[in-house]
């Protein structure tokens, strides 16, 4: 009997989880001022050049970063901006053919936990597996740069 298993853009999820020794208040600054996100956007080895951020429903925003020598922009709008405890907003990068029409989406869910707190981001809707697995290491390495800002 042969299987087949059909790739959906639905079924492509990159969800992680990450606790920080500070505030859910102030993990969620760090989120949302565009100064602080160029300070640790992006894995070990990228550049950000330029942060413009709209956070309110309905915002926009673009992230300007190079890693390997090459410049891309990630843009999107926000669904939901809720201080201190989750932010929703659409992802796609800019120029990018293979992100024409997908809607791709991250929650990032900040919970109180002992002694700090609980970072949970979810990323769904990628256009291929590929861009998953890229992103599942592109957002990995961007959270060990962002707990790097918070080390004693």
């Amino acid at each position: 009997m042969n299987t087949t298993t059909i790739e959906t853009t639905e079924n492509l999820i990159v969800e992680l989880r990450r606790s920080f020794p500070v505030s859910r208040e102030r993990l969620f600054t760090a989120w949302t001022d565009p100064a602080e996100v160029r300070l640790w956007f992006g894995p070990e080895g990228a550049t950000v050049h330029n942060v413009s951020m709209d956070v309110r429903p309905g915002g926009k925003y673009a992230v300007t970063a190079s890693c390997s020598g090459d410049a891309c922009t990630a843009i999107g709008e926000y669904r939901e901006v809720t201080p201190p405890s989750r932010l929703v907003y659409t992802w796609a990068w800019e120029n990018d053919p293979d992100w024409v029409g997908v809607e791709s989406v991250i929650t990032v869910e900040f919970n109180e936990q002992p002694g700090g707190c609980e970072l949970h981001l979810t990323h769904k809707g990628f256009p291929t597996a590929e861009h998953s697995a890229r992103h599942e290491f592109g957002w990995s390495g961007t959270l060990d740069k962002l707990a790097r800002r918070f080390q004693s």
